[in-house]
């Protein structure tokens, strides 16, 4: 992927989050990104936002499934790009989960839609990190998953990993996600969420809690419904878990290489 194209997708997700965006300019930036221009016909068209009848429009996509959706996908689009290009595809499921967990955790925090779109980045690229770390040795990850089964701390790992690479994956990622330009409050949030500072800190480690294993649990010393529980959420795990996941299902069968239908097929605007 290009820096222009990364730039693209950036701006997109800029445009749509403004307090009033412009639809038609929010379509024409789509219609340049031909992967989140089919993306977003696909999420348009899709049961979850209750399709009844199909779009054949970027336009009309984009006035059905709202602004602030179609930048969630930009962001997704980039994240799956990034990810596929540090050699780590499989985390891209992951960040998927956790950024919509992120969101959700806003929500029912009855934080802004602003705060609530900048948990979901934030959760989107809290692997950035670890991604960096495996392009520079396909080791590292199993390295990674020897030492929660060891059952060591978070902040030993995170010290194991500057030894052996210069730097731990909290720093790692805050130097990719410079580079493409995040904003710096998103970058601020994903380095604090191992030491977790303000509220935003808390709710994006808490939706990564999500996805721990048992002995991810282990290393952390939390689970997600221990996480859920001390931010004041115990009660809506389950429905976090849920619509996090199948979020992710939806979002991934829509950038879905298939070929897509002539009425799918994106258009001018």
């Amino acid at each position: 992927m290009t820096i222009d194209l990364a730039s693209r997708k950036v701006d997109l997700w800029t445009a749509a989050m403004v307090p009033d965006p412009d639809l038609y300019d929010v379509a024409a930036r789509v219609s340049t990104i031909p992967d989140t221009a089919a993306a977003v016909l696909r999420f348009a068209n899709s049961a979850y936002v209750g399709a009844v009848y199909p779009v054949g429009t970027v336009l009309e996509a984009v006035i059905r499934v709202g602004s602030r959706s179609v930048g969630a996908l930009a962001m997704a689009s980039l994240n799956r790009e990034l990810v596929d290009t540090w050699g780590a595809p499989e985390l891209w499921e992951e960040s998927l989960v956790v950024g919509r967990a992120a969101k959700l955790i806003g929500r029912l925090h009855g934080t802004s839609r602003t705060e609530s779109e900048h948990l979901f980045v934030a959760g989107l690229f809290s692997c950035a990190g670890t991604a960096g770390l495996y392009m520079e040795d396909e080791g590292y990850l199993p390295w990674r998953r020897k030492q929660w089964a060891r059952g060591i701390s978070d902040k030993d790992l995170l010290r194991r990993e500057k030894m052996a690479y210069g730097v731990d994956h909290v720093e790692k990622a805050s130097q990719l996600l410079d580079e493409w330009n995040l904003p710096t409050d998103i970058i601020a949030t994903i380095a604090s969420h191992h030491d977790p500072v303000t509220e935003t800190d808390a709710r994006l480690w808490a939706a990564m809690t999500s996805l721990f294993d048992d002995s991810k649990a282990r290393c952390h010393n939390t689970t997600f419904r221990t996480a859920m529980e001390k931010i004041g959420l115990g009660e809506h795990v389950s429905f976090v878990e849920t619509e996090a996941r199948l979020f992710a299902d939806v979002t991934i069968e829509s950038f879905s290489t298939e070929a897509l239908p002539p009425w799918d097929a994106p258009r001018e605007v």
